[in-house]
């Protein structure tokens, strides 16, 4: 039979581990590059624990639903209610609208344990740096709490039906997780990372090593000498992956089979008296564990709070929040999870109550956020006046096209009357433009862009649709014989920057991608014309509208020009022998080596890389005013 264990310091010691390499990574990515895979060892050590508690319950017949939910609210809600209540004034007073209106969305989030989700829908082509937000690591806790929303009913069912069921049937739900894992790994990394049937397999191996704990306990009894090396393997394959593994690694998946397993190794083999487990054992590795999650919630708004203040963070800062983290992560522990998990100060009916007042009233503090988009009515009438200018096109969620079911070609959206005799064809960066173009020109302008999408002929994309997409459009262009020019325009500081993802040389393909497309369009006669680099900038533009950032540097933030020049030398030197007419874009936006985010009270960006409607305008109108695109003319 399998028993509630005695409670394990050295398993203390290893959440103190998990949690702070988790921390180090979020504090700069470069000091523990692999830390992220803290929180897959904590899917091990909760998946452990609680199958302790839940099959040990079941088999002496004392489990109920509403004890398992009371130790979860005790355990999670209080602490994790008290750290947004404490970021909400902080918010309040830094954040701009639309930073607000995302915080509160993801307060909602978290509030009914869906972050997870949310982040995950929130990870496209126009997601906030990751490093910027406050609450991005509660997607961790809402995989935990969706799993044992499933987790407890499952084993309670099973073992209804038949205890020798358990095993099997959980043998083969982490089987099914992990091989979702490897097929969202390679075709959305996002949901991969985010969701719960790709991240199930981890908290599972937790509970296949609970349910094995005797006959692996015996073993280790019995062969001591495997205890000591698999406490060695497994402590030499957790600092590997620290090290080795990196954002760019596709993970979950193959790369977290090490990981996961080096974590049952050392759950399963550590003792008190171990070799390892008497490190881990230690009273500092110990304190940290306790304070752990305290620690883990508090870190994250540190962070991104700070981030959000300035430009840049020194390392003296960043050790400064760790530091603070931990005062704060002490403090919290000692007057609220302490207290909250007394059963003396509340009983179970308070507990349960309380937790579903809390779950409503966050969730309607963030519902508030979002239906008020972020509070605009914090700022003066000039600065509102001028957030209405950094908007996108108004036909950009209309006629802009992303995944596998994309927009086909030929129902594209076309701007203007009569036959489309110009058309836009690229990335994101093309759909103001498209709408921009169709104010000057004397036929109609087709609408072709697809979000993230590089010219991808010869090389598979990120974005998954991208390549099918541009093979497709492509063709549609070529047999098109009203379209006469075609702008093509791409966002060549992301696509065409070194991958260390793809070990083949996908920048070269890509070039070779994009003289081929050219070569085909002008071999049907058609004029194409290429759309220099818009200069990216800094931070969001709402940074400079509503920011602190405004008043030190109004309308010309430094730096912006550097992807410019750096990309333009070989745009040019591969175009080589082609018709093809560079359009440039530094110089109406940009002088003196800086470039405009706002002029005459209008904002040219409406995020960091994108123009508004009224950036592209302007950038259209100077082209057509230096007779670079020929005005109401086809050709």
């Amino acid at each position: 039979m399998t028993q509630i264990v005695s409670y394990r310091p050295e398993i203390d010691g290893l959440r103190a581990v998990a949690v702070g390499s988790v921390m180090l990574f979020h504090a700069n990515h470069s000091w523990l590059p692999g830390g992220f895979v803290g929180v897959d060892i904590f899917f091990v050590i909760s998946g452990y624990l609680i199958t302790n508690i839940i099959y040990s319950e079941l088999q002496a017949g004392t489990f109920t639903i509403a004890r398992f939910y009371e130790r979860r609210i005790r355990r999670i809600l209080p602490a994790l209610f008290f750290v947004i209540l404490t970021c909400l004034p902080v918010a309040y007073a830094l954040l701009t609208p639309g930073q607000l209106r995302d915080f509160s969305q993801s307060i909602l989030a978290t509030a009914v344990f869906s972050s997870n989700i949310y982040f995950y829908l929130k990870t496209g082509y126009f997601a906030p740096d990751a490093d910027e937000l406050p609450l991005l690591h509660t997607w961790s806790l809402a995989v935990e709490e969706q799993y044992y929303i499933i987790f407890p009913l499952l084993m309670m069912a099973l073992m209804a039906w038949r205890h020798s069921a358990v095993r099997p049937v959980l043998w083969m739900a982490m089987l099914a997780s992990f091989a979702a894992s490897l097929l969202w790994g390679a075709s959305d990394r996002m949901a991969n990372f985010f969701l719960l049937p790709t991240r199930g397999w981890e908290l599972l191996a937790g509970a296949m090593l609970a349910l094995y704990a005797p006959q692996i306990s015996g073993f280790f009894e019995r062969h001591p000498n495997f205890r000591t090396l698999a406490e060695i393997l497994g402590a030499i394959t957790l600092v590997f992956g620290f090290i080795f593994l990196t954002g760019d690694t596709i993970f979950p998946g193959w790369h977290a089979i090490p990981i996961i397993a080096a974590a049952v190794l050392l759950i399963a083999a550590m003792t008190q008296n171990s070799l390892l487990g008497k490190l881990l054992s230690w009273r500092g590795f110990v304190s940290l564990g306790l304070v752990s999650y305290s620690a883990y919630l508090w870190h994250q708004p540190l962070f991104a709070f700070a981030r959000l203040s300035q430009q840049q963070i020194s390392n003296v800062v960043l050790i400064g929040l760790l530091i603070l983290t931990f005062v704060l992560a002490w403090v919290s522990w000692r007057f609220v999870e302490r207290p909250f998990r007394n059963p003396q100060v509340l009983c179970q009916k308070q507990i349960l109550v309380g937790g579903a007042i809390g779950i409503a009233m966050f969730g309607a503090i963030g519902a508030i956020g979002h239906v008020t988009r972020g509070l605009p009515g914090r700022f003066d009438a000039a600065t509102l006046a001028l957030s209405a200018t950094a908007a996108p096109s108004p036909r950009r969620a209309e006629c802009h096209t992303d995944g596998m079911n994309y927009l086909q070609p030929m129902a594209a959206c076309v701007y203007g009357n009569g036959p489309a005799t110009w058309a836009v064809f690229g990335d994101s960066h093309g759909v103001e433009l498209a709408l921009a173009l169709s104010e000057h020109t004397a036929g109609a302008v087709r609408h072709l862009t697809f979000s993230g999408c590089p010219p991808a002929l010869f090389v598979k994309s990120d974005s998954p649709g991208c390549h099918a997409w541009t093979k497709q459009s492509l063709a549609f262009l070529e047999q098109d014989t009203d379209t006469k020019n075609v702008i093509l325009v791409y966002r060549y500081a992301q696509h065409f920057a070194p991958n260390p993802r793809d070990p083949h040389d996908h920048i070269a393909e890509l070039w070779r991608s994009l003289k081929s497309i050219i070569e085909r369009l002008e071999a049907t006669g058609k004029t194409v014309y290429l759309l220099a680099p818009i200069p990216e900038l800094p931070l969001h533009a709402e940074r400079y509208i509503f920011g602190n950032v405004r008043a030190a540097a109004p309308t010309k933030p430094l730096g912006t020009l550097e992807i410019y020049h750096s990309q333009m030398g070989p745009i040019l030197d591969q175009l080589n022998g082609f018709e093809t007419k560079v359009l440039p874009v530094a110089p109406v936006l940009c002088a003196d080596a800086t470039c405009d985010v706002i002029r005459d009270g209008t904002a040219l960006y409406f995020d960091n890389n994108h123009l508004s409607l009224a950036g592209a305008q302007l950038l259209i109108d100077w082209m057509f005013s230096q007779d670079l695109i020929p005005q109401r003319s086809e050709k």
